[in-house]
């Protein structure tokens, strides 16, 4: 059994400024990412020899390696821009990672799964190469007998599922216990304005809070908000509803009902890896366990801004040596790519009061198949309400969705085995604080998951039977995107529900100096598509910097 908890990590990317060609960046990861576009490179360990490397452009992790792919053309045949990453961490790919286990289970760094219809998505990953294999649409929600008082059993799983995509459910959606009759019917308006309104048009509706939009817009019972609605969307945006965007709702709902949800082929690792193949491909020089430290905008002796005459150098970044000194770069401009909270740290006069980051936790189970659910299907936890005194996301009940990734994709577990992967969010997280070695967590997802599936729960709570494979904690996994009432403040929008992005040449409401950029889900939407799409936005900044 493994334990991880992700600590920031830094990378550092040089772009050739003579054959500058593209440049979008992603930051949707725990691991912060810096890209800088450096014109020579001098080191301060015990080295004299000073090490010289021109670069022009700079972006960050997955978002900026797909970009230098997606947008160097096909038919030019000509060397691509010369690239230096530089990771703190000893991988790439922050949260977008699997480890795989010495008995070869596949362990994603938190539970993730990939959203095909994100637009930014389909324009930089290879689908095909990803070998995806689909969720069903919808859902199995777990019930107790509160919600259910005709079900013989506490341990019901109801059907929510996708009349459209699965007609063959209807008679189960209507008969399942999940919402009434009119719940279902007020879902009618919903659909219409999902698949009607593009995804622009969704961010131009009036914004509230998701909750609210529920009961004020479509009328939803708090019983069929409580079961579904809470757990799946809680499970997306790691946040209480009355903290999420309802354009972000909106959102999600669309990409989810038309188009799938799926697991690539050999994990959620597969992405980072494709992204990595083709920059490497491309002749990025990938460095890893290099940590940027700081970033001085450069004076000259006649206090401008810039280096001496003829050199275009506007930054100096300071680098963790892997030999044990540091490394000054010297850079025409720079693009940071980071969680919001590294950003501020690299960027000091940004504001104090910086949003929310939310964590999210998991943790996976291997064993002997069958799995107690063989469906390829998301399960929730859809026992927060009242009635069952909360039995979700607190002590005791600390689950709020399960999923069994071996049976969407069959190599996330060895022959024979298959693997469960639990989510707990940040207030049963809390919880447990104290629980260092995460026994106690253990214990009530076991004793949890038995009440789930009672045929099984003599395995489930035998510690040899469903080895414990894994626990992540991953904090600063999301940022907010709704708080307060307010998306925004006077000191600028600060909040990840921008469709399209902020200018990435601000940060909190305040301007950059020339040649400094910031990207990230933090300055667009909190998805892997905000993240992608203000990568775009930077590459796009980045050439009209250089123009």
């Amino acid at each position: 059994m493994t334990y991880h908890r992700h600590r920031p990590t830094t990378t550092l990317l040089l772009l050739q400024w003579a054959a500058f060609q593209c440049i979008p960046i992603d930051a949707f990861f725990t691991s912060p990412r810096i890209v800088i576009d450096a014109r020579s490179r001098s080191s301060t360990s015990n080295s004299d020899t000073a090490k010289q490397k021109h670069a022009a452009a700079i972006t960050a992790a997955q978002a900026l390696l797909s970009s230098s792919c997606s947008n160097h053309d096909d038919n030019n045949t000509s060397p691509a821009p010369s690239i230096l990453l530089l990771e703190s961490s000893s991988t790439l790919g922050g949260r977008v990672q699997s480890d795989i286990t010495s008995d070869g289970y596949i362990l994603d760094k938190g539970f993730a799964v990939f959203v095909e219809e994100y637009p930014t998505s389909k324009k930089l990953l290879d689908y095909d190469a990803l070998g995806l294999r689909q969720f069903l649409p919808g859902a199995r929600v777990k019930l107790g007998s509160a919600d259910a008082p005709s079900s013989p059993s506490s341990s019901l799983l109801a059907c929510v599922s996708d009349p459209i995509r699965r007609p063959k459910d209807i008679l189960k959606i209507m008969t399942s216990p999940v919402g009434s009759i009119l719940d279902k019917l007020r879902l009618v308006p919903l659909f219409f304005i999902l698949f009607t309104k593009s995804i622009e048009e969704l961010f131009e509706m009036e914004e509230s809070d998701t909750l609210s939009c529920l009961q004020s817009t479509y009328h939803f019972s708090e019983e069929f908000i409580s079961t579904f609605f809470a757990p799946f969307l809680e499970g997306v945006y790691l946040a209480p509803l009355q903290e999420q965007s309802s354009r972000m709702f909106h959102f999600v709902m669309k990409m989810f009902t038309i188009g799938s949800v799926s697991l690539p082929k050999g994990g959620m690792q597969a992405v980072t890896n494709q992204l990595d193949e083709k920059a490497r491909q491309l002749g990025v020089d990938i460095r890893l366990e290099s940590r940027v430290i700081s970033i001085a905008e450069c004076v000259t002796t006649q206090g401008r801004s810039g280096g001496a005459s003829g050199d275009p150098t506007r930054f100096v970044v300071e680098v963790d040596s892997t030999e044990g000194g540091k490394d000054l770069v010297k850079a025409r401009y720079v693009i940071i790519a980071t969680d919001v909270g590294v950003t501020r740290q690299l960027i000091p006069d940004s504001i104090s009061s910086p949003p929310k980051q939310r964590s999210v936790g998991c943790i996976y189970y291997g064993f002997q198949s069958p799995a107690p659910l063989t469906d390829p299907i998301l399960i929730l936890n859809g026992e927060g309400s009242a009635d069952n005194g909360s039995r979700r996301n607190t002590k005791g009940y600390p689950i709020n969705n399960v999923c069994f990734p071996s049976v969407v994709q069959t190599g996330y577990a060895p022959v024979g085995y298959d693997l469960c992967s639990v989510s707990i969010l940040e207030d049963a997280l809390a919880e447990y604080e104290k629980d260092d070695e995460h026994a106690s967590l253990d214990g009530d997802v076991r004793k949890q998951l038995a009440t789930w599936f009672p045929n099984y729960a003599i395995d489930i709570l035998d510690e040899k039977k469903w080895v414990r494979k894994g626990v992540y904690v991953i904090p600063n996994a999301q940022p907010a995107h709704y708080h307060g009432g307010e998306s925004k403040n006077r000191n600028g929008n600060c909040y990840a529900n921008v469709n399209g992005g902020l200018d990435c040449s601000t940060f909190q409401g305040m301007k950059l100096p020339h040649g400094m950029f910031v990207c990230g889900d933090h300055m667009a939407t909190s998805s892997l598509n905000g993240a992608l799409e203000s990568g775009v936005n930077a590459g796009d900044s980045v050439a009209n910097y250089l123009r």
